[in-house]
């Protein structure tokens, strides 16, 4: 990077006076809210009552070949355009003022300005697409045909008001002249210099932890665009767009899909070194256009994996909805590597089986606290690169690779009995799953069971407020033991009775654990212990290890 890259220490007003500078078309735009102008207007008054320097961080620049002179801004977009529109409005107070010689020359040093290359006057700063016109009306004096809605606009109408409460009358205009000269001698910035809009955007990675004016999203974007050929430009940009708004727009949503795509072909990568690892794997295998179908086919089969009413399992014959809702209800996000790897390289109905399965060692796993570790996101990407190369081809390939986090039933017994509280949403997962793993020990005939609506409760047995005033009652209270599924028609009869007179309501349960409670004669912290335990082994059987 530094035989590439040229670092300097300048002032803001200068890259203005001295230089042209653009910003990257597809760059997001610009998003300064009055709560930012004004935080920056005020911390250059404070600065300027001190007579103290102030440092605006790093501003980052790629050179270009466009033969137009200008620097791409990588890094420092808000505070370039705040400052050039807050320039403006200085011009336009001192035009005010009867200032009209100072207004000009103001405008011609740091707006616009002659350019032989171009024979004509250009601008200093130009803006992404999005608010260039904006900008134009401003620099141009026509503040009117621009929205009121409208960022730039907000942000020239903040410097104005700001301006006109500093320098009231032509008495003062010497208020202004002394922003001028802060922004030209005092208000300083590292400037880092690329040679090209990759390795801009690889010193703004390394130099910037703020993530105000980039996100990781945006430094994968810009990226990509830049390596996108003139004639796929068009496909690239519709496609990114598209994933986008069908992750929600959400930028950590986006980042997430595109590592978890990654490390389904490669291993693990952490959120920080993506970037870096993508621009390796563009430049080994060119080819923008190509890198966005994959992501379109890939986000397929990851929305799938939100959503088991979505179209994609209409044609898969296992049922994979409660692995689905175990997935959503525990947060099992780390195995989607895996599991985009083998619904790519294997047949679907094989990989729903692997979904299935993982669904079930990932229970084990989290309930021995083994899930949410580093571990086991380099253990399932570890599996999804052995998919990937075709190093593994099978369930039990997978298995071997995943085994350091899939405990024995012994271990998955203890955890289990010594897990505490459930969130509502995860004991009615296991509640259910546990009630189709008594019916198989029973070999009664597998029945739908209608569990995630609205119409099934979790009940507490022994109530809730019984452990109001002792902590070692409110952790039994709470333990898997002396909880159980109900519905709700019939929950609404029970309030905080006592268990005597619950008993019957739980005999016309359809839920068998439930049914069974009938038989138990009364209920105290030692009946919820011996639940628990019997709970735990049938959970040994609806989350098999093997």
């Amino acid at each position: 990077m530094a035989e590439n890259t040229e670092f300097d220490h300048d002032q803001l007003g200068h890259l203005l006076a001295d230089h042209l500078v653009e910003v990257p078309e597809f760059q997001r735009a610009y998003s300064w809210e009055r709560v930012n102008v004004r935080e920056y207007l005020a911390d250059l008054a404070r600065a300027r009552k001190s007579e103290t320097p102030y440092f605006m961080g790093t501003i980052v620049f790629a050179k270009t070949n466009e033969g137009n002179g200008r620097r791409k801004v990588v890094d420092g977009q808000q505070r370039l355009a705040t400052t050039a529109v807050l320039i403006a409005a200085i011009r336009d107070r001192l035009q005010e003022l009867g200032k009209a010689s100072l207004s000009d020359n103001i405008s011609k040093k740091y707006l616009r300005r002659f350019s032989i290359r171009d024979e004509g006057e250009v601008d200093s700063l130009i803006l992404s697409p999005n608010d260039q016109d904006a900008y134009d009306a401003i620099i141009a004096c026509e503040l009117s045909d621009v929205q009121p809605s409208n960022r730039i606009r907000i942000c020239y109408e903040e410097c104005r008001t700001h301006l006109s409460s500093l320098a009231p009358t032509v008495h003062s205009y010497r208020r202004l002249v002394d922003i001028i000269d802060q922004l030209e001698n005092d208000v300083q910035v590292l400037v880092a210099v690329a040679s090209d809009l990759p390795e801009a955007y690889v010193i703004f990675e390394t130099l910037n932890d703020r993530g105000a004016d980039l996100t990781t999203a945006d430094l994968l974007k810009n990226f990509l665009f830049s390596e996108a050929r003139p004639s796929d430009f068009r496909y690239v940009e519709q496609g990114w767009n598209s994933i986008e708004t069908n992750l929600g727009n959400k930028p950590d949503a986006m980042v997430k899909f595109v590592r978890h795509d990654f490390m389904s072909r490669n291993g693990k990568v952490t959120a920080r070194k993506l970037y870096r690892a993508l621009q390796d794997e563009l430049r080994e295998n060119p080819g923008a256009k190509r890198f966005v179908q994959r992501l379109k086919k890939a986000q397929v089969v990851y929305l799938a994996l939100s959503d088991s009413d979505n179209e994609y399992w209409r044609e898969v014959s296992i049922d994979v909805r409660d692995a689905l809702i175990a997935y959503r209800r525990f947060g099992f996000e780390s195995s989607y590597p895996v599991l985009l790897a083998a619904f790519r390289e294997w047949e679907k109905e094989k990989a729903s089986r692997l979904l299935v399965k993982i669904a079930k060692w990932s229970v084990r796993a989290q309930f021995a606290g083994r899930i949410g570790a580093g571990a086991s996101e380099e253990a399932f990407a570890a599996a999804a690169a052995a998919i990937s190369d075709g190093r593994v081809t099978n369930q039990q390939g997978v298995r071997e690779i995943l085994s350091k986090l899939i405990p024995t039933d012994a271990e998955f017994r203890l955890a289990f009995t010594a897990y505490g509280k459930l969130p509502t949403n995860r004991a009615k997962y296991v509640l259910a799953m546990l009630e189709k793993a008594a019916d198989a020990k029973t070999q009664q005939p597998e029945r739908p069971l209608d569990w995630t609506s609205t119409g099934v409760t979790i009940e507490h047995i022994m109530p809730q407020s019984k452990g109001q005033n002792e902590e070692a009652t409110d952790f039994k209270i709470r333990e898997i033991g002396n909880l159980t599924l109900l519905e709700k028609r019939l929950n609404h009869q029970l309030s905080s009775r006592p268990y005597s007179e619950k008993r019957s309501v739980y005999g016309e349960s359809s839920y068998s654990l439930t049914q069974a409670l009938a038989a138990i004669d009364s209920w105290d912290i030692e009946c919820i212990g011996r639940r628990t335990e019997f709970l735990a082994d049938l959970a040994c059987l609806a989350w098999p290890a093997d």
